[in-house]
């Protein structure tokens, strides 16, 4: 079945719920996709109608449901197998039933079903990337390979046991702790991964290789139309709405000890206790950032601060729980770890725009924001790199058209370019 509709930038290509007649267009009320690199999968939310098959009253959840939505050229689809994991706002008006049908992936409902205890990375330990990739997702969750597209390399190996943990909630514990191999090891080493899915597949990379990244789009706002033009072969995307929803959060960097904090350990197999102190101003500059590096000024008040903002106990026996190759000064990674993921969700912007179907969370892209003055001058301090870090693309019957609301995260300011001498 397929569903074209040519005057809307929607199609609904296919649409599916197992043992049951097809959908069509003029039943969908609307569809809402959602990728979110704080979620682990992806998810879908369709309000459907029904007045002659009465199937929806049939519903009870659980129900495998395949869906393929694409832009008006059918070039780029999204969506795939789901399943009905609630039913929500059953309405019966007039005749006419309707109800919002929520969608998850199989493994979403696999893994809050699995409560996990047994050892990983057996042995000497295996690489924490491996762990993710094929013990957990594959071996565990029955993940294909295909669906693994992007698995960063790590540079320390693990094995722990998983104490009835979820098996992503083994993977966030393991993100944490996981340093890109490409940092090489010892002071220079940034601990912390991102574990999502898009709708290519399950990704699980290190904050610091966002940085390296080149911009897939340029978004401008506050810019006339017809003053854009395209610019070494890259995209140019108007946006219509943009929002600055925080930039500096200095009360939850203080909470999280992203400034000036203490992990106190003790190992209870050779009984040795250690402090390892953590201060951001002899960290900040070997971080891989995504604009500039420039030290914000409030971070000299934590130079000579005897106090920390946070203090982390560990108990560690290496012999009965966790073991394997660490690189130098790995528990010190506790401290770094806070704060890169601290840096990266330090400045929220929203735009909204008619729908890109191409955009994935993860990428990156060049916002240029102008504020509208008659001169257009650009706002070059909220200008820069920033990641998708969640996609909503909502589709309304009533509006006929499929828009985005992106949100994007970038860990430092944008600085004004430097004009060179010729």
């Amino acid at each position: 079945m397929s569903t074209v509709n040519t005057q809307s930038n929607f199609q609904l290509v296919d649409f599916f719920i197992a043992d049951y007649p097809p959908i069509g267009v003029n039943q969908v009320l609307y569809v809402r996709y959602t990728e979110d690199i704080m979620s682990a999968t992806t998810l879908m939310e369709i309000q459907v109608t029904d007045s002659e098959t009465g199937f929806l009253s049939e519903l009870q959840g659980m129900e495998n449901v395949f869906i393929r939505i694409a832009d008006a050229d059918n070039a780029t689809e999204i969506g795939g197998d789901f399943v009905v994991y609630d039913i929500q706002d059953r309405r019966n008006v007039g005749g006419k039933s309707s109800a919002v049908l929520m969608l998850c992936r199989t493994d979403f409902l696999n893994n809050a079903g699995n409560k996990v205890s047994r050892r990983f990375g057996k042995g000497a330990g295996k690489k924490i990337h491996d762990i993710v990739r094929k013990e957990i997702l594959e071996d565990l969750l029955g993940v294909t390979k295909e669906r693994c597209v992007n698995f960063e390399p790590c540079v320390n190996t693990f094995s722990f046991v998983s104490p009835y943990w979820n098996p992503f909630t083994a993977i966030r514990w393991l993100a944490s702790r996981a340093i890109p191999a490409t940092k090489g090891s010892g002071k220079a080493a940034t601990a912390g991964y991102a574990f999502y899915e898009t709708r290519s597949g399950y990704n699980f990379v290190s904050y610091d290789s966002f940085s390296t990244k080149p911009s897939v789009i340029r978004m401008v706002i506050g810019h006339e139309g017809e003053e854009l033009e395209e610019e070494d072969d890259k995209g140019i995307l108007a946006i219509d709405r943009l929002t600055i929803e925080s930039s500096v959060d200095l009360l939850a960097g203080l909470n999280l000890g992203s400034y000036s904090s203490n992990v106190m350990t003790l190992d209870l197999k050779n009984m040795r206790y250690q402090e390892y102190p953590f201060n951001i101003n002899k960290y900040y500059q070997d971080v891989s950032l995504m604009n500039s590096n420039n030290t914000p000024d409030f971070f000299s008040g934590f130079e000579n601060n005897r106090t920390y903002t946070r203090i982390m106990s560990k108990i560690s026996d290496s012999a009965l729980f966790t073991s394997g190759k660490y690189t130098q000064g790995f528990t010190k990674q506790l401290s770094q770890s806070s704060l890169r993921e601290k840096l990266f969700y330090n400045k929220k912007v929203v735009v909204e725009f008619v729908s890109d179907y191409s955009l994935e969370i993860g990428e990156v892209v060049q916002l240029d924001i102008y504020k509208g003055t008659s001169d257009r001058e650009q706002d070059y301090a909220n200008s820069g790199k920033y990641v998708i870090g969640r996609i909503e693309r909502t589709f309304k019957s009533s509006e006929d058209k499929m828009t985005t609301r992106a949100t994007l995260y970038t860990d430092s300011d944008g600085a004004e370019e430097e004009e060179t001498e010729l």
